[in-house]
């Protein structure tokens, strides 16, 4: 069994409100809380779809039990704050480009707690697929509008996260 938890956001939104009404062409200031609440909201659909952290975060992650080495999800990882075994700090060994494999020096291990802080991602295409997804949920906030069809969430979004999506079972 294994848990995830988000101790603290540490960074910022990679996008502004001034950003989606620019896209999106908004001129009106009235819904500007709104529309960070949706950014806030597609970044997390993002992270959760692509299993990486957009926003740098502080985590802790807890395995009942190592057999062998193992991966920490919503890498990129910055540092890894402490690591324990049965509430006692173990010796370890970081691997990957994303310093996300642990190995621990002794195995098996019942009771692992990591705690790390992660980078985030911040590139053209992220910001791009959090301002296609962010424009989407603004122009489809209501759920029935009588007389017209509302749009999916476009497949150009997922099509730009695909590159960095990580698979963590």
């Amino acid at each position: 069994m294994y848990q995830i938890k988000i101790n603290s956001t540490t960074g910022t939104e990679v996008i502004s409100t001034a950003d989606v009404k620019l896209y999106a062409r908004i001129d009106t200031t009235a819904d500007d809380t709104l529309i960070g609440q949706m950014i806030t909201q597609a970044r997390i659909v993002a992270e959760n779809y692509i299993s990486r952290d957009i926003v740098a975060k502080n985590r802790t992650y807890y395995q009942s039990e190592v057999l062998k080495r193992f991966e920490v999800p919503f890498s990129p990882v910055t540092t890894i704050s402490s690591i324990t075994v049965d509430s006692t700090t173990a010796a370890h060994t970081v691997y990957g480009l994303d310093k996300s494999i642990i190995e621990l020096s002794e195995l098996p291990a019942k009771e692992v707690e990591v705690i790390y802080i992660t980078t985030g991602l911040n590139d053209s295409a992220i910001k791009e697929a959090l301002l296609q997804l962010t424009s989407t949920l603004y122009e489809n906030r209501i759920d029935f509008i009588e007389g017209k069809t509302t749009a999916e969430i476009p497949t150009n979004t997922k099509e730009l996260l695909s590159s960095y999506k990580a698979l963590f079972i």
